[in-house]
């Protein structure tokens, strides 16, 4: 993975712990498309480019996709103390939160409308994901082995519905391949 971009801000500590608390605090529904708007469009911390390379590289290690991500970026700015305070920033309100809820739940959830609330959550949490998923694919480099390899793993994930190891122990080979393929035509 490339190392910082020149002429992108180089947030302080601080900053970085209090965006991506913030974008804890509003990531209602996965905090992927939040953490996106925040690091590429409103702080411009990184290009579209780089968001797709710490979030490809993130979602490779054990975790959730965007605490590897906030990890990667801040040890890459501050080092360890620069990963730490990401993760704290991004879980600080979620698990107050969740807690709080946890209670409300177990006190309230019989009642339809916490229900209704819940239900009517979903479709919106659904179009943040599949927007954010269709701003990925439009940065995505335009080659037919990056293409292959997103259309496999769809079918894989969507329509076969294997598990994510399975298609993880297929998809990264054949994406390999492809590549490899695809740069010796290129270059022969």
């Amino acid at each position: 993975m490339p190392d910082l971009e020149p002429g992108q801000p180089h947030p302080s500590l601080w900053q970085l712990f209090y965006n991506f608390a913030m974008v804890g605090l509003l990531g209602f529904g996965g905090v992927m498309p939040w953490a996106r708007q925040m690091m590429v469009d409103r702080r411009q911390w990184v290009s579209e480019q780089a968001f797709n390379e710490l979030l490809t590289t993130g979602q490779f290690f054990p975790g959730p996709n965007i605490a590897n991500v906030g990890i990667i970026y801040g040890r890459r700015l501050h080092g360890l103390p620069g990963a730490i305070v990401t993760v704290c920033g991004l879980y600080l309100f979620p698990s107050l939160i969740t807690v709080l809820a946890g209670f409300a739940y177990a006190k309230w959830w019989s009642h339809e409308v916490v229900q209704q609330v819940f239900g009517a959550v979903m479709p919106i949490a659904t179009g943040l994901m599949l927007g954010t998923t269709l701003r990925l694919l439009k940065a995505m480099p335009r080659t037919l082995a990056n293409y292959s390899a997103f259309v496999l793993t769809f079918v894989l994930m969507a329509v076969l519905v294997l598990p994510l190891w399975m298609v993880l122990l297929i998809c990264i080979p054949s994406s390999l391949a492809l590549s490899f393929i695809g740069a010796q035509k290129a270059a022969g």
